[in-house]
């Protein structure tokens, strides 16, 4: 790696007070593999999380069925609030801590979340556990899928976990919201990316029946799924890009030393955005309430392709 792009990301992570993960999985890797995981599931200080969303996908199984043995279950609703009609938002410290705490998470756990149909959804939690200034959290690489395609252990036993003890130390700058953004748009310094579908981000179309007006000037778009190998709702699920193929995804979108600032619709698919940007060591913030809440204030957008 050029000696500059080490500065960068040196810089990034004094910055942010967040460590990057390694291509070696090493021991407070962001990314961890499923052969990590099976070799640490009994450590004492390991907590395992599934983060349900329950999506009703055809091919979901219930955790009470099936889950990674010692997992601990996390439905994405108790980390997200709905506030003033915006989805997804960050919900109070203290429901979150009460979240985290009721599956046995505390200061010195090592939490390491994983997916069971949709990447974002355990991406999601990596964000809030940012946000809340846990330092040891990791995102299991190819999650449920990847676990079980490997034919490795499931449980359908339940774990008996102690309640937690949580000291929350807040990452604000974590989060971006619209004043943030309002002023620096178009300045140096501030990457926007816009990780929401072609119609969607050229403003020519809809999602889920909600239709979109376009982006955020100076926006420029990666869909979530590019950052991936593999579809996350497959049978063999979705992997994280090589550290050299998100760099390259990255590099054509922002200058060296810009802040990442990821949204989409309400901030869901945008975690996974922020997920492989923070995995790089990038300066990296996620805007709560995204397009909806953009276009909610009437802000400026832009309808088309970036120029």
């Amino acid at each position: 790696m050029p000696r500059a792009q080490l500065i960068l990301i040196a810089a990034a992570m004094a910055a942010g007070g967040l460590a990057p993960a390694s291509a070696q999985h090493a021991p407070d890797s962001l990314i961890v593999s499923t052969g990590w995981l099976a070799a640490h599931l009994k450590d004492p200080n390991i907590v395992v999380l599934q983060i349900d969303a329950h999506m009703g996908m055809a091919d979901d199984v219930p955790f009470s069925a099936e889950h990674i043995p010692g997992a601990r279950e996390l439905p994405l609703s108790s980390i997200v609030v709905d506030t003033n009609g915006l989805n997804s938002e960050i919900p109070p410290v203290e429901r979150l801590r009460e979240a985290f705490e009721s599956v046995g998470v505390s200061d010195s756990s090592r939490v390491v979340v994983y997916y069971v149909s949709e990447a974002p959804t355990a991406a999601r939690a990596v964000m809030t556990l940012d946000y809340l200034g846990h330092d040891r959290v990791s995102f299991l690489d190819g999650g449920l899928p990847k676990w079980r395609a490997e034919k490795r252990e499931l449980s359908a036993k339940a774990a008996t976990a102690s309640r937690g003890t949580m000291h929350p130390r807040i990452r604000t700058n974590v989060i971006a919201d619209a004043p943030w953004i309002q002023a620096r748009i178009g300045k140096a310094g501030l990457a926007l990316i816009d990780t929401r579908t072609d119609g969607e981000y050229l403003g020519t179309g809809m999602r889920h029946g909600m239709p979109s007006t376009g982006h955020l000037y100076g926006a420029r778009q990666l869909q979530w799924q590019q950052l991936f190998e593999g579809d996350s709702g497959s049978e063999k699920g979705a992997s994280l890009k090589s550290p050299a193929e998100l760099r390259k995804l990255f590099a054509d979108r922002m200058q060296p030393g810009d802040t990442v600032v990821t949204y989409c619709w309400v901030g869901y698919r945008a975690s996974a955005t922020y997920l492989a940007a923070r995995s790089l060591g990038l300066p990296v913030k996620l805007y709560d309430g995204s397009y909806e809440d953009w276009a909610r204030r009437k802000l400026p957008l832009r309808v088309g392709a970036a120029p």
